[in-house]
């Protein structure tokens, strides 16, 4: 990525100047001196006038999550391990019933190496403690709200649920729309042998 990044950047300087510049090559002392100064004043003028990016963009940073309780929540916590952070809504019947495959997925794997989490989208904490208060099945995963429903536009979900399989540094590896059988043998498969990479 590097070598493309200064490719581009000597390719422009070049059709900056293209008759001010010879190619090099056939370049007095003089030139090569004022190329060398041309170059300098542009990679100076990108470094100043580009915004800085860190260097790993975390898919965590742009969420606004918080606890069932209303208190923050910051999804960083989570590096280091592969993530898949489920989006649900009490009103959609495909997140109820793919919950209990979820749940069945996270029990094949050590937490510290895999985890789910399901984030609720627009609706309250007092909906969403109702909701698992009155279900049958079991369901200990970490659960958060994104109350204000922020996520539907920064990360474009068209469909609930939706699942965002998220890696070690907090990259996206993988968006999924709709329920999955969550805990079928060839996505326990699949995810061991992401851990194991």
């Amino acid at each position: 990525m590097l070598i493309d990044i200064y490719s581009n950047t000597f390719n422009c300087s070049s059709l900056i100047m293209p008759s001010i510049i010879p190619p090099f090559a056939n370049r007095t002392p003089i030139a090569k001196r004022y190329c060398y100064t041309a170059l300098l004043i542009i990679m100076l003028c990108g470094s100043v006038l580009s915004p800085r990016v860190s260097a790993v963009e975390s898919f965590y940073d742009d969420l606004e999550i918080s606890q069932i309780d209303g208190s923050p929540a910051d999804l960083n916590q989570y590096q280091g391990r592969l993530v898949l952070v489920n989006f649900w809504a009490t009103w959609c019947p495909p997140c109820i019933e793919e919950m209990p495959s979820l749940q069945r997925l996270q029990q094949q794997f050590d937490p510290e190496k895999f985890q789910v989490i399901a984030v609720n989208l627009g609706q309250s904490g007092t909906t969403v403690a109702q909701f698992f208060s009155q279900q049958t099945f079991d369901f200990d995963l970490p659960v958060y709200l994104d109350s204000k429903g922020k996520a539907f536009g920064q990360l474009k979900i068209a469909g609930m649920p939706s699942s965002f399989l998220i890696s070690a540094d907090g990259v996206l590896i993988e968006k999924i729309v709709g329920a999955r059988e969550w805990d079928h043998p060839a996505n326990i498969k699949a995810v061991h042998e992401m851990i194991q990479e």
